[in-house]
């Protein structure tokens, strides 16, 4: 009898959104059970399980929403598992899956690289093992540069010594994968360094490369030709313009005049804190301006960047610009009555226009689900706005905090832990896991009703 393990068997006799939902649950549960440890932490002594999961999920899921301040609660070793999570988490559970299957010396057949290749968006099954070697590659490239920048930034500039280099690999990491996690202390995330333009725009850098995806860069780099682009890479790009550029500029205008923000900072500073917000807030969750001391209505367009999120096959959350783009052009389709919604000279298939809207509606049903369960164990202890922009926070895997998470009762962070789960692997990801597809070929009549 043979008795060897068969990873990819197991996988195998997953469907697609079990292996991604239930990997990263795995890995989730090991970072908690280690953070848990009280020899991760700087004083000893044990961490409750409710907030070493919430830290480990925030990890895991790159969100970057705190409960205990990781540049002074952990030690080296705390500080390394979280990294570690951030790195997995970033990278894709699915695509170490595939690394770790041939590190095995196990083969893969053709259904299992078709289950691969959905999970990891390759162009097709042959080409899965090549795009996760790519990803790997690319990544530890992109974060090797921009670590060693920022290492040497730290320690010429700022003066932090050999501490410098333990810095500037750890924040590279944590900004690439669009984590929010930070060692600066005491919650303060990059505050200190709201005037330093070569940590601002190395950070947003990262953030942007991030949560770009990796199918749109490796496409720019084998196209080097915007009308040779796929329809993905325009749209992505596009949306990541407008929102990044316009978000700071709505920013900068409702902030100007709050003397707790921007008011009192020269010019170059009130664009490149706007900037950086604008950015970060999309995803990311690295602040230089206090998020619980922005204006309310600042606040409600940060939670609709947060929302839209970054980009599909990224380290981003949200409902990603994809989803954003096609949904407004479907509405404007329909209220310049036409029947085919049109991006760059193509037609978006009726399939993707009913997943957009598929995904936009159960995003709003947990949302609001969410939302109801949190103000019900609050108990109207904080403001409206800033529980929602928490919820929000987390379920666009921004962790963009306003220093209310800490106080919540475990009850209220369980919630918060599933709507960061839920905003990692995607809401479609998660409703299916739970679903078993059963194809029909029985049409029954139309019949016409009024709506609107």
């Amino acid at each position: 009898m043979n008795t060897n393990f068969n990873l990819s068997s197991l996988i195998l006799r997953m469907n697609r959104s079990m292996v991604v939902g239930g990997s990263f649950a795995a890995v989730i549960f090991i970072g908690a059970v280690l953070l848990m440890l009280p020899i991760t932490h700087t004083e000893g002594g044990w961490l409750p399980f409710v907030d070493a999961l919430f830290t480990a999920t925030s990890a895991t899921c790159v969100v970057g929403l705190v409960v205990v301040d990781t540049g002074t609660y952990f030690n080296l070793l705390g500080q390394l598992v979280i990294i570690l999570l951030i790195q997995i988490g970033g990278v894709g559970v699915m695509t170490l899956t595939t690394m770790i299957i041939l590190g095995m010396g196990q083969k893969m057949g053709l259904k299992e690289k078709l289950l691969m290749n959905e999970a990891l968006g390759a162009d097709g099954p042959a080409g899965v093992i090549g795009l996760a070697r790519q990803i790997i590659g690319y990544t530890l490239c992109i974060e090797l540069l921009f670590g060693t920048i920022l290492a040497l930034h730290f320690y010429f500039n700022v003066g932090m010594g050999l501490q410098s280099i333990y810095y500037g690999y750890w924040h590279s990491i944590s900004a690439f994968c669009n984590a929010g996690f930070d060692l600066m202390g005491n919650f303060n995330s990059f505050t200190a360094f709201r005037g330093d333009y070569v940590i601002n725009i190395c950070i947003i850098l990262l953030i942007t490369l991030g949560g770009l995806g990796f199918m749109v860069e490796g496409d720019i780099i084998k196209k080097r030709c915007w009308r040779k682009l796929r329809l993905q890479s325009k749209v992505v790009l596009t949306s990541y313009f407008i929102l990044s550029i316009g978000g700071a500029f709505v920013i900068w205008l409702f902030e100007y005049t709050n003397p707790d923000t921007l008011a009192n900072l020269p010019e170059g500073e009130k664009f490149l804190a706007s900037l950086f917000q604008s950015v970060t807030v999309r995803t990311a969750g690295f602040n230089t301006i206090d998020a619980s001391l922005l204006n309310e209505d600042t606040l409600l367009f940060l939670m609709l960047l947060m929302f839209i999120g970054g980009a599909p096959a990224s380290t981003a959350g949200g409902i990603k610009v994809t989803t954003f783009a096609v949904i407004i052009m479907d509405c404007i389709a329909l209220l310049r009555g036409k029947k085919d919604v049109v991006m760059f000279r193509r037609r978006i298939s009726e399939e993707i226009i009913h997943k957009s809207l598929g995904i936009f509606v159960l995003c709003l049903l947990w949302l609001g689900l969410a939302f109801f369960l949190l103000l019900s164990f609050d108990k109207g202890e904080n403001h409206f706005h800033l529980v929602m922009c928490e919820l929000f926070s987390a379920f666009g895997t921004v962790g963009l905090g306003v220093n209310i998470t800490p106080q919540w009762d475990a009850f209220s962070k369980l919630v918060l832990i599933m709507t960061m789960f839920i905003g990692r692997i995607g809401i479609l990801t998660f409703v299916m896991a739970f679903l078993e597809k059963k194809p029909s070929s029985l049409k029954y009549p139309y019949e016409d009703m009024v709506i609107g």
